[in-house]
């Protein structure tokens, strides 16, 4: 019968694709890609593998670009151990296989983000003609007077006429150069505007226009490295241009400083429903006028970092990489506790040669790591002129001006699934262990036609003729050097609130507070459940909550 084969088959003959792989015979994976029609070229091998990662771990080159050819092979499966073939590339420590499935990693991703854009422009087509304002600002328990101090409050405001759609916004993020002098970062204000105006064609642009510097550039491009596109004043800018091999290389040097390591979030028992006010009832609040069901999300997180465990044979054969796979190492786990460092396989040392661990006191046991409930929150209303599918569209434009956007689109895109009914016109989510994130629709007005042709006749949803068109390589390049500039800023800020602060000379009053008051919150190992918290004396809504009767 089919089971008796299979036990009588030999490795390469159940996995041909893998043994060619093996192998690095790339004319035979053509070939097999080829001719047979319905050939998984994702399929696992006995070792957990997919023929990509075979590839990867044998550094063979050849075949790695070969599969990565063929728009069958999933770039980014992962094995059964939970890595991709880039990480398995960067972990071998082999450049060019890594480089190959970069590239077409990054290839994949942009054709679909090119696909993606039609779909949102649909979407913003079917949103009635409304102005509606979206408040957003960060929030903490633990942090609350640091992030009272170091993080403005923004508000959107969001315009949808026929199919057009504008965002203007002023939070533009770090100001590298007022940071410059000061432990925490400074925050860097700029008008801008988000615009979406299909204007009857058929290529997708959100145009991103600063009215700061009077620039505009199309957030949907694609970096290429043409330069192609450039305004008059784009000359004006001081960054050097990256050729597409040099942003390669670079993209490779920090995959590879970085490792093939990588740290998740696990999460367990992850529910999502209303909340329970007094005497168990289902809560509500009223926001802005509405009265609104309050519902939680909650899940208990902990913290790992993972590493590949190795140990197949990949200098023998490939029945021997096959066999191998039993006595194969598991991924090194190493577990960290909120509030504490990371610990697992490399804090055993029992097997360390110095002997001086030989004597250490058997009785304190490792304790399991402690987990932490992270929970967001939504404050729902039922009957809204607007769907969460729409709140999911406008969130992915305004992501390409605040990225936390994409982060808070996870959930709504989760309620969009389940709770297609209910809009949330108010939503916290967290976005690290003690920092949330919360938004506020609010002040929505349908406009009339007259009011819809003022603005299209104005020129509202309009590209000022008046700035320059710069192309998104120019503004990448710059980004990128910003970005770099703000990271060492960043890194220091934390390495000073590491350090003993022994160059008090230089200190300020309101450096020498911040400092203090993030040393007592890093004292805290209690673990308490900080994103528990919710700050629902917003100064916005109207009433407190209340519960159902």
């Amino acid at each position: 019968d089919e089971r008796a084969f299979a036990d009588a088959a030999s490795p390469a003959e159940l996995f041909p694709l893998h043994c060619a792989a093996f192998a690095n015979d790339a004319k035979r994976i053509r070939e097999l890609l080829a001719s047979v029609v319905d050939i998984d070229a994702n399929a696992l091998d006995g070792a957990g593998h997919t023929a990509l990662h075979v590839a990867a771990l044998r550094m063979a080159i050849g075949a790695v670009k070969t599969l990565c050819a063929d728009a069958r092979v999933d770039v980014n499966a992962t094995s059964a151990r939970g890595w991709s073939a880039l990480r398995l590339a960067i972990h071998s420590r082999t450049r060019a296989c890594a480089r190959a499935i970069w590239i077409e990693r990054e290839r994949r991703r942009k054709a679909t983000v090119e696909a993606s854009a039609p779909a949102l422009m649909e979407a913003i087509s079917r949103m009635p003609d409304f102005e509606l304002a979206c408040g957003w600002r960060f929030g903490s328990r633990a942090l609350a007077p640091l992030i009272k101090m170091c993080v403005p409050r923004d508000e959107y405001a969001i315009s949808a006429v026929g199919g057009k759609l504008r965002v203007d916004g002023e939070l533009r993020g770090v100001d590298a150069e007022r940071s410059a002098k000061t432990l925490m970062p400074r925050w860097h204000r700029g008008k801008f505007s988000l615009i979406i105006d299909r204007g009857g064609g058929s290529e997708a642009k959100i145009w991103f226009v600063d009215h700061v510097k009077r620039e505009v550039f199309n957030a949907l491009e694609c970096a290429d490295g043409g330069g192609g596109g450039k305004g008059d004043d784009a000359g004006e800018s001081s960054a050097v241009s990256l050729t597409e091999e040099q942003k390669i290389e670079l993209e490779l040097d920090a995959m590879f400083l970085d490792g093939a390591g990588k740290r998740k979030v696990k999460t367990e028992g992850f529910t999502f429903a209303p909340a329970r006010g007094w005497m168990s009832r289902r809560a509500s609040a009223w926001v802005k006028g509405r009265k609104t069901e309050v519902w939680d999300a909650s899940a208990k997180v902990i913290r790992e970092k993972l590493m590949p465990g190795g140990g197949y044979k990949l200098d023998g054969s490939f029945e021997e990489y096959i066999e191998s796979a039993s006595a194969a190492r598991d991924n090194i786990v190493r577990v960290k506790p909120v509030g504490g460092t990371f610990h697992g396989d490399d804090d055993n040392d029992d097997d360390d040669p110095s002997g001086l661990n030989a004597y250490r006191d058997t009785t304190k046991q490792k304790k399991p790591p402690k987990t932490r409930n992270v929970s967001a929150r939504c404050w729902l209303v039922r009957d809204f002129p607007l769907s969460v599918r729409h709140l999911s569209s406008i969130l992915d434009v305004l992501s390409h001006a605040n990225k936390s956007a994409k982060h808070v689109n996870r959930a709504v895109k989760y309620w969009c699934d389940n709770h297609d009914e209910l809009f949330p016109v108010k939503i916290q989510v967290p976005l690290m262990f003690t920092i949330y994130a919360q938004l506020q629709f609010k002040d929505y007005k349908a406009l009339t036609t007259v009011e819809r042709d003022e603005k299209i006749a104005s020129g509202f949803f309009d590209i000022p003729s008046d700035y320059a068109r710069r192309s998104i390589d120019d503004v990448m390049t710059e980004l990128d050097e910003k970005m770099m500039r703000d990271i060492d800023l960043l890194e220091a800020a934390a390495a000073n609130i590491e350090s003993d602060a022994s160059d008090d000379d230089d200190e300020t009053v309101e450096m020498k507070k911040m400092r203090d008051e993030l040393q007592r919150v890093m004292r805290r190992g209690d673990g308490a459940d900080f994103a528990n918290d919710y700050e629902d004396d917003d100064e916005d809504d109207d009433e407190d909550d209340d519960e159902d009767d």
